[in-house]
């Protein structure tokens, strides 16, 4: 999977694609300098040369040209993309990783673009015997499993991605099963995707979720049944009845989505924004457990552990990560930029009027689940945890700033409500300033003929 910009497996020696020219010609003009006795010698390219010795798995080349390049013993990335070592694990050549670690010293914990040793080695396409030996090593000095590229990849998924099913055995122990990568997919999706059927079996073993959707919205069974893998599709459990989501949980089709009730404590339920505040943490897949809930904006902003394990959601690791992005949000100062704003020479009507009521209102309805969210923090307030009252003073002025945005949000709703009238507006034009500018212009131009004319009778005199 992985390979780096310029990759090439060609045994071409005159021209190596990557516009380097491996054949150096000297000139054959003799140099005028008296104490050169003979032509000098190219200076050797340590990249290229170690490129290609691990390629060629020459470990007497890789040990020569390491003791003459400091600059690569270090671990420094070669030109054609990678350090030496991610290319002696792609390819699997044992002695050189071996090498490479044990002598050289290279750290296998060090990413490189948010990619470790051990990735490489998992997504290495050589034979599962190959690999195995330098997982063990890998792991055996420090290597680290539970990290993930910049595409959500971990090492157990790449390796179910290529089969190597020893190493999926050594591994899944210490990996997280519900991790996704950005696609939504588990370590069970590439297994089966991939047509894995004996990982499968080993993922199932160590309790891997079959009831995971991805965001192609798909299960692990139904992408086994798209793919016609009959076999791994017997091996998944029969789904669950589909629940199909509500429409009301995903777009805003009536009045009531933005406005009060008939009474003042019926206010709108914003049921679309909670798949939004899910996605940002991660959770999309648990929308349905708040739908079947009929939770609305305000019941999520203020949800706990317990009302969440008692809506369904019964691991802990998705509940801890509800409740962090609540705390990450909650914690999110306001903005007055957050409201929706209008020119004084912006025609409006009585839709835009409203329209931003309705902003105001939904932005009153999220600082007031702050608040709630922090009194439900500080209920079992003890004042023995704030003994610096630095603390405790910083705490006090950011619930007078929360007060102070809540006051200026009322403010600017008071002066829209100014715009009403006993009979509707149907439309606000913008100011008639050609009027005020031909008005402007007569008085000057009186003022000039009134003094023309006074400075003309002055002379005449």
């Amino acid at each position: 999977m992985y390979r780096p910009a310029g990759y090439d497996d060609s045994d071409e020696d005159e021209f190596d694609e990557f516009g380097y020219i491996s054949d150096y010609i000297p000139s054959s003009k003799k140099t005028n300098n008296w104490s050169a006795a003979e032509e000098r010698t190219p200076a050797e390219d340590y990249d290229t040369v170690l490129y290609n010795a691990v390629l060629d798995n020459d470990l007497t080349e890789v040990k020569r040209v390491l003791q003459v390049a400091e600059h690569l013993r270090s671990g420094a990335c070669l030109r054609q993309g990678w350090p030496a070592i991610f290319y002696a694990c792609y390819e699997a050549n044992l002695a050189i990783v071996q090498y490479l670690v044990e002598d050289v010293g290279f750290d296998v914990q060090r990413s490189y673009n948010l990619q470790t040793a051990l990735m490489i080695a998992c997504s290495s396409p050589k034979p599962t015997d190959l690999v195995y030996p330098i997982v063990l090593l890998l792991l055996d000095h420090g290597a680290i499993i539970g990290v993930l590229d910049r595409y959500g990849w971990s090492p157990l998924m790449l390796a179910c991605k290529e089969g190597h099913l020893e190493v999926v055995k050594e591994i899944v122990g210490e990996s997280s099963l519900l991790s996704v990568d950005n696609d939504g997919n588990t370590a069970l999706f590439h297994a089966v995707k991939n047509n894995r059927y004996e990982i499968v079996k080993v993922l199932l073993r160590a309790g891997s979720q079959t009831n995971i959707v991805n965001r192609e919205g798909y299960t692990p069974k139904q992408c086994a049944i798209n793919a016609n893998y009959n076999d791994i599709a017997e091996l998944l459990p029969v789904e669950e009845d589909y629940y199909e989501l509500p429409s009301k949980y995903l777009t805003y089709n009536g009045y009531r989505n933005f406005i009060h009730g008939e009474k003042e404590q019926d206010p709108p339920d914003y049921f679309p924004e909670l798949g939004a505040l899910l996605f940002g943490m991660d959770s999309e897949q648990n929308i349905r457990f708040f739908a079947q809930a009929n939770m609305n904006l305000s019941d999520l902003l203020l949800a706990t552990d317990d009302r969440l394990r008692e809506i369904g959601i019964k691991y802990p690791i998705e509940r801890k990560r509800i409740l962090l992005g609540l705390y990450d949000f909650h914690r999110q100062p306001w903005s007055n930029n957050s409201l929706w704003t209008f020119t004084k020479s912006e025609a409006l009507d009585c839709f835009d009027v409203q329209e931003s009521l309705q902003n105001m209102l939904r932005q009153l309805t999220v600082m007031h689940g702050s608040l709630l969210y922090t009194k439900q923090l500080t209920s079992d307030f003890d004042a023995k945890i704030f003994a610096n009252t630095m603390q405790q003073s910083q705490l006090l002025r950011k619930l007078d700033d929360l007060r102070s945005m809540v006051g200026s949000v009322k403010a600017r709703m008071a002066a829209i409500h100014k715009l009403s009238s006993p009979k509707p507006v149907l439309h606000i034009p913008k100011q008639d300033t050609k009027r005020r500018s031909t008005r402007k212009a007569f008085k000057i131009g009186t003022y000039l003929l009134a003094g023309s004319l006074a400075i003309y009778l002055k002379l005449r005199k």
